[in-house]
């Protein structure tokens, strides 16, 4: 099936006129290390009847309960599929609009919308300058702020990944939009077991005695008495022995599976305005290849790297039409041909006025986010959870 197939199969089911429902992918994984070897999944607050710092529930399968880890999440996917977008569009692989925030003092920076907490609506671009203006204050700023579900014109050509991942304006004053997300996958582990481990550190000089900070936060001091204060044990710079202590011991699995959907009803409810039926269909095409194509360069590799101690391999991907009815119609669909699809929706999009934006749009960090900036990556202590 070649991209042009792909891509008026993608045309044809936005209009939800067929019997597609949803673009789907199915992706089975071992672990890298084999079976029985150990992974880590994300580590969460015990609290409640959950004794261990994994998310561990029961899935339905085949009508019967199966016990399940998570290991990694819906939102989680999202910034990988947007970290990988960035990659490729700073590679010069595909052409997706991108805002990027800008500083250059003691800390230079520079962050996108790819990368934004909460995408178009996030603290960073408030607390930005565009041209000078406050962005809230500025054209583009104000046009993004009033997109709502019935005339999403300006974010979709802006940026439609906060259309695709879902944003919320959390952090302004008022009842404020929400944008569901579209597309979604989330990582989950089979019939996890438990591990146990323990964790120390063994200084090859068993340094022993205290450390005493100094005042101008320049080093410290030695002293030959050892102490169990907090704040001048030689453990917490570096030194000395730690001794074993109990820590999360990871999970082993039967298998790992990724499930990706994409909604075609979720981008139905997406409006544009006056515009017309078929160029609300030609964003809409455009904003089911932005997810596909995102969903592609994050995942379509033969390994799924999630964090250290957590490497998945992949065994099986099926790559689908969810029709009415529960059937389903397999597709192919490389990186490459993702990228090309893309591609082929934006020219379709912009013949049919629908154009997104190509050029990034370039702000500037405000006076009191810029000092936040320069505080808080060489002067301010690491915070407890980054310690």
């Amino acid at each position: 099936m070649g991209v042009e197939s792909v891509f008026e199969d993608v045309l044809s089911a936005v209009t939800l006129a067929g019997d597609r429902a949803v673009w789907r992918v199915v992706s089975t994984y071992q672990p890298a290390g084999g079976e029985g070897a150990k992974i880590f999944p994300p580590t969460y607050p015990v609290s409640g009847e959950r004794r261990v710092p994994y998310v561990i529930e029961d899935r339905v399968v085949d009508r019967q309960p199966r016990s399940s880890v998570l290991l990694d999440s819906t939102p989680s996917q999202a910034n990988r599929a947007e970290e990988a977008l960035l990659r490729a569009r700073r590679a010069g692989l595909v052409q997706v609009p991108l805002l990027e925030m800008e500083h250059s003092g003691d800390a230079p920076v520079t962050l996108s919308s790819l990368e934004f907490p909460h995408r178009y609506a996030d603290a960073y671009l408030r607390d930005s300058l565009l041209d000078g203006l406050p962005f809230d204050k500025s054209d583009l700023g104000q046009s993004l702020l009033a997109a709502s579900a019935d005339d999403a014109r300006e974010l979709y050509s802006h940026d439609p990944g906060s259309l695709v991942f879902g944003a919320w304006n959390s952090h302004r004053k008022g009842r404020q939009q929400k944008f569901p997300r579209v597309y979604a996958s989330e990582v989950i582990g089979w019939d996890p077991v438990v591990g146990a481990r323990n964790a120390g550190r063994m200084d090859p000089l068993n340094l022993q005695g205290a450390q005493k900070p100094r005042k101008d936060g320049q080093g410290w001091d030695f002293s030959p008495v050892s102490t169990k204060a907090k704040g001048e044990k030689l453990s917490e710079i570096g030194h000395g022995n730690v001794a074993p202590n109990s820590q999360h011991g990871g999970v082993t699995i039967t298998s790992a599976q990724r499930i990706a959907t994409l909604s075609l009803a979720g981008l139905d409810r997406i409006g544009f305005g006056p515009v017309d039926a078929q160029a609300a269909l030609a964003a809409r095409a455009l904003l089911a290849a932005y997810a596909i194509v995102a969903d592609r360069l994050a995942f379509g590799d033969p390994t799924l790297w999630l964090r250290s101690g957590c490497e998945l391999v992949v065994e099986t991907e099926r790559i689908e039409w969810v029709n009415r009815g529960g059937q389903t119609e397999q597709i192919e669909i490389s990186r490459d041909e993702a990228i090309a699809l893309f591609a082929m929706a934006a020219e379709h999009a912009e013949k049919a006025g629908m154009a997104v934006a190509t050029e990034t749009v370039r702000l500037t960090a405000g006076k009191a986010l810029a000092q936040a900036i320069d505080f808080s990556l060489t002067k301010a202590a690491p915070a407890a959870d980054e310690a």
